[in-house]
């Protein structure tokens, strides 16, 4: 059955597999097929169903899982076709001991934790890598994981501590929050008393493993991102996108804080014979809260312009100009800005 991906991720976690019973899904997938303006008529069904695939399952879940254990990488996706690779899995994150790089030793105080609860998700995992499918698909790399610092901290009596536990990624692209502790004194002010552990990035947010970030080089080769737009009713019509509105300048949100995912158009022109690709960011109060990994690949003879359109989103607690950056190799390839605005 045919969903979204991040549905797909919902109705396939284990945790929900009371509530999305296979009766439901068959229900589900009968109501669809029967749909008028089902965009598979008989015909594609059809033809669905005469391919050279023979799966028997209940469910089959292409995409990777999460890390398993703390600060652990995600998995790699799945891919099926001729020539088709799956992605590799992601990086563990870095572990701390009093300020020092140690090893997994340092995390053994969390073992009877993790072991009596073991369907909750280990604080600091990355997320799993989105499948592929298709001749020459290539799997989605798994997010990485994130630092996770131990130790011990001498409190003098009367200090006041508040922990700032960072917010796990949700949203495409997004970057997990920071965890951290600081001291609140007398007079409210705050100060940092431990190394933040920075959330991990998502699977989304790195470029193929065959894809090259573009570069000075490429620049003089005449590559160029030539288009970076939030729009709304987008789609794609005889193979061009078809937009609604371009370039919003603001973004009204009801409440904060709130989350907020925008649709971001962009553009590249390149030459054909190589698949580069570059990263669009949205920093807001100087912070990178989320990032997506765009891949242009390779097409026919000369120069090629491709768009690409795509959701990436955030958490935002407070009002404010929201920079979108497209970006490759420490270079600013092009910017704009949408505000978030409360609207009263």
């Amino acid at each position: 059955m045919l969903l979204c991906r991040k549905h797909h991720a919902v109705v396939d976690d284990r945790r929900n597999e009371d509530y999305y019973t296979p009766e439901m899904l068959r229900a589900w997938k009968a109501e669809q097929e029967a749909q008028a303006d089902n965009p598979l008529g008989p015909d594609d069904i059809e033809a669905i169903q005469q391919t050279n695939f023979i799966l028997v399952a209940e469910m089959v879940n292409l995409g990777g899982e999460g890390g398993a254990a703390p600060g652990a990488g995600g998995g790699g996706g799945a891919a099926i076709g001729s020539n088709a690779q799956g992605g590799r899995g992601g990086d563990g994150g870095h572990i701390f001991k009093d300020g020092r790089l140690g090893d997994a030793s340092a995390l053994k105080p969390w073992a009877d934790v993790m072991q009596s609860a073991p369907r909750s998700w280990p604080p600091g995992s990355g997320g799993g890598g989105k499948p592929a499918s298709g001749n020459d698909g290539l799997g989605g790399r798994g997010g990485d994981g994130s630092d996770i610092h131990t130790g011990t901290l001498e409190v003098r009596p009367g200090t006041t501590l508040r922990a700032i536990v960072g917010r796990g990624a949700r949203l495409p692209g997004e970057i997990g929050g920071s965890t951290y502790l600081e001291k609140i004194g007398p007079d409210g002010s705050t100060e940092l008393v431990t190394r933040k552990a920075h959330g991990g990035l998502s699977g989304d947010s790195y470029l193929l493993d065959d894809v090259l970030e573009i570069d000075v080089a490429a620049i003089k080769r005449d590559v160029r991102v030539f288009c970076l737009t939030v729009v709304e009713d987008v789609s794609i019509k005889d193979g061009a996108h078809s937009v609604g509105r371009l370039g919003l300048s603001a973004f009204p949100v009801r409440e904060l804080p709130a989350e907020v995912v925008f649709i971001v158009l962009t553009a590249i022109t390149k030459p054909s014979d190589n698949r580069i690709g570059y990263f669009v960011s949205l920093v807001f109060d100087g912070e990178e809260k989320a990032r997506i990994a765009v891949n242009a690949a390779e097409q026919n003879d000369g120069y090629i312009s491709s768009s690409f359109h795509f959701p990436i989103g955030a958490y935002f607690e407070t009002e404010g100009l929201c920079r979108i950056i497209a970006h490759a190799s420490g270079i600013l390839l092009c910017e704009t800005a949408i505000e978030i605005r409360l609207t009263r």
